[in-house]
């Protein structure tokens, strides 16, 4: 294990005074979650409250204009998991059942009760849902954007690798979702995005197989938002799995009994940079409906 966790606890080492320098005042506040620290930024103020887990490559920064919005009416935290913004490097393997474990410690040791809305892009899906599972007494509503499904990696017949290069990392997944590419973000966060999302994408056999043993939800509000614009086209196998995508789209939003679908028309797979409204909507509508329960 300490073979795993040295080299990204180097890196953090180096990395982390250049990220004070660029960045000296943090948006949030870091707690220690085991020995190390991750970071959470919540704005506004309300019940419940709104928990965003990012996608792969993104950090809490990637979510400031929908914080902006959500902060206006409820309370929103956005948290960076680890390696990623000013989060520390967390111990291997990336997993889901890991990253679910350290959010449920992370709101303990912030002190943010539930109950939650949990929201998650791509790779957040996949976590938040095992949060929910684990948690179902603290969770009130939940929205999916465009996130991943347990199946997807083998209906797509991609055989994800347990040690590959930067080009790698991007090949496997669809083609907006290389937000470490980003010319707006600073190189050094960008740099550690491309390590953190290196360990996630060596542990997603591993947590797709936690998720199909641990997939059930609360009944609660649920919004799915897909992608409308395709992100795989080109030859007749491409076209094939962007149809499989959106099929396995459809299967999570029977998650729940309490669920609507929608779509983002004008956005490929990275919706909270492209169509960011459609979220801030989705949000809105979860807590409207969760209100509108509590008051029956």
């Amino acid at each position: 294990m300490k073979a795993l966790i040295w080299p990204f606890l180097v890196f953090w080492s180096v990395s982390a005074p250049l990220i004070a320098a660029e960045f000296p005042a943090i948006p949030g506040k870091r707690f220690d979650v085991g020995g190390y620290q991750l970071h959470i930024n919540c704005t506004g103020s309300g019940s419940p409250t709104v928990i965003v887990d990012v996608g792969l490559g993104d950090d809490s920064t990637d979510w400031q204009l929908i914080q902006q919005a959500v902060s206006n009416h409820s309370k929103i935290c956005v948290f960076d998991r680890p390696g990623y913004g000013w989060s520390d490097f967390g111990p291997s393997p990336r997993t889901s059942n890991r990253i679910a474990d350290e959010l449920e410690t992370l709101l303990e040791q912030a002190d943010i009760p539930p109950p939650y809305i949990l929201v998650g892009h791509s790779f957040g899906g996949y976590n938040i849902r095992i949060f929910a599972a684990n948690n179902p007494q603290m969770v009130a509503g939940m929205v999916l954007v465009d996130a991943s499904h347990e199946d997807q990696y083998k209906q797509f017949q991609i055989k994800l690798p347990n040690n590959f290069n930067r080009r790698g990392t991007i090949m496997i997944l669809p083609k907006s979702t290389d937000s470490m590419a980003h010319a707006n973000k600073p190189p050094i966060l960008r740099e550690r995005a491309f390590h953190a999302a290196r360990a996630e994408i060596s542990a997603l056999d591993e947590s797709s197989v936690q998720l199909q043993k641990n997939s059930a939800l609360p009944v609660v509000p649920l919004i799915v938002i897909s992608r409308g614009k395709p992100e795989w086209y080109g030859d007749l196998s491409q076209q094939q799995r962007e149809k499989t995508w959106i099929t396995l789209q459809q299967d999570l939003s029977r998650l729940s009994p309490i669920s609507t679908h929608m779509f983002a028309h004008q956005s490929g797979h990275a919706i909270p940079h492209e169509q960011p409204e459609i979220i801030i909507e989705a949000i809105e509508q979860i807590v409207s409906q969760v209100h509108a329960r509590n008051t029956l």
